[in-house]
């Protein structure tokens, strides 16, 4: 909007301008006449220029003298255009800044403090927002090199368009994909714009062709059942990552088993690296009584206790299953079962993976992850490269490897059995 209302013969603006002309020496000019209200409004607006000028200088020569006197940085200046400009090869200036800055993470020996290129962070960030674009199911490769579909999403445009697990992708939307890669084919769907796409599929050797359409899926991150034992019903719920979507599916799923009428429950993240810190403290909030401490977080600042806030809790008796790689949000999970709620912990031990990281996005669509506190168990336990120490140690049956199945998996039997007694 205008600041300047108009005047019939004219504008204030042109006031302003005319204030600022130098006029001529000795030639009479009509003298025009300036209301108070019009002088303060440009000295006002003379007062405001200047004061802009002024920081802008300063930014100037606040910037100029950091990097004048920043002897690291022009240190690096040097190293790049040194290599840039006398070495007699073709180099990738994107490449060279790339490593320049995964070499300067990686010499922080965090191993949890790292740089990742575009196109990771895209794949990064999709899984642990739990959404993308696509057709809802998950491809992989066979033994002998072929394009697989190895599992689809529920409600999705694959499920509803008839793809199967097993089936092999040899095109799509015409396109010959034989001798490529899975991630050729996700790509592609990924990075399609077209509003449908048509795959290609053997099926038991006869060649079928399927439309599907591309919509936003989210990603499955949590799956229930119930185990029926002569003590009554037990649930089970699976969760492969604690992404955005996580906390909703997961309450959802647990209605459903209670509604079922269960009277224990097994919580799987076997397998589980983590994800968002914010999403495992919802869900250990459905479980613990209020007050309860599910974490313990450190910094240089100090230590903050971090508590269940609700009141809503469980009393039914709980099992948490893990191995060697159930890490981050799933020890804290674990160990906020083991040591806050006094449930059962069967398995191996974890990873040990007790630091917080947070993420800085460049802006060419790249990422910065760091490592900015450590976080401790219920009880004070630093678990870091050690692991969460299970309840109840039980190694896995090879047999499970041959045949999977809950009758092979002794670590459900195991949670089946204590649940049970």
């Amino acid at each position: 909007m205008n600041i300047f209302k108009k005047n019939k013969k004219e504008t204030l603006k042109e006031k302003i301008k005319n204030f600022w002309q130098k006029k001529k020496p000795f030639k009479k000019k009509k003298v025009e006449s300036y209301s108070f209200k019009e002088v303060l409004i440009i000295m006002i607006f003379s007062i405001g220029i200047g004061a802009i000028m002024a920081i802008s200088i300063i930014n100037l020569n606040t910037k100029g003298n950091y990097f004048k006197n920043s002897k690291e940085l022009n240190k690096l200046l040097e190293a790049y255009n040194t290599i840039n400009n006398k070495y007699y090869g073709d180099l990738d200036k994107d490449k060279l800044i790339e490593s320049a800055i995964d070499g300067m993470l990686s010499s922080v020996s965090d191993p949890y403090t790292t740089y990742i290129d575009s196109e990771a962070a895209e794949s990064f960030m999709q899984r642990v927002n739990g959404k993308y674009q696509g057709i809802g199911c998950e491809i992989g490769m066979t033994t002998n090199s072929q394009i697989i579909i190895v599992n689809v999403f529920e409600n999705t445009p694959a499920s509803k368009a008839g793809l199967n697990i097993g089936d092999i992708v040899t095109k799509v939307d015409g396109k010959d994909f034989t001798g490529k890669t899975s991630t050729d084919v996700a790509n592609y769907i990924k990075n399609s714009d077209k509003s449908k796409i048509t795959m290609t599929i053997l099926r038991n050797e006869e060649e079928k062709k399927i439309t599907l359409e591309r919509n936003n899926i989210e990603i499955p991150s949590v799956t229930s059942k119930t185990i029926e034992t002569s003590k009554g019903k037990i649930g089970y719920l699976k969760i492969s990552i604690f992404s955005k979507v996580t906390t909703e599916q997961f309450k959802n799923k647990l209605k459903e088993l209670e509604n079922s009428n269960i009277n224990s429950l097994i919580i799987d993240v076997r397998d589980n690296s983590g994800g968002y810190l914010d999403i495992v403290t919802d869900i250990c909030d459905i479980f613990l009584a209020k007050n309860k401490i599910i974490y313990q977080l450190e910094d240089a600042s100090g230590k903050e206790i971090k508590y269940s806030k609700t009141n809503e809790h469980k009393e039914y008796n709980i099992a948490v299953l893990v191995n060697k790689n159930s890490a981050s949000a799933s020890e804290i999970l674990a160990s906020a079962i083991k040591e806050s709620y006094g449930g059962y912990v069967v398995g191996t031990n974890t990873y040990g993976k007790a630091t917080v990281q947070q993420t800085y996005d460049m802006e060419d669509g790249s990422m910065i992850k760091y490592t900015t506190q450590r976080w401790l168990t219920p009880n004070g336990n630093f678990i870091n490269e050690v692991g969460l120490e299970p309840t109840h140690y039980v190694e896995l049956d090879k047999e499970y490897y041959k045949d999977k199945n809950d009758a092979n998996d002794n670590q459900l039997q195991m949670a089946i059995s204590l649940l049970s007694q």
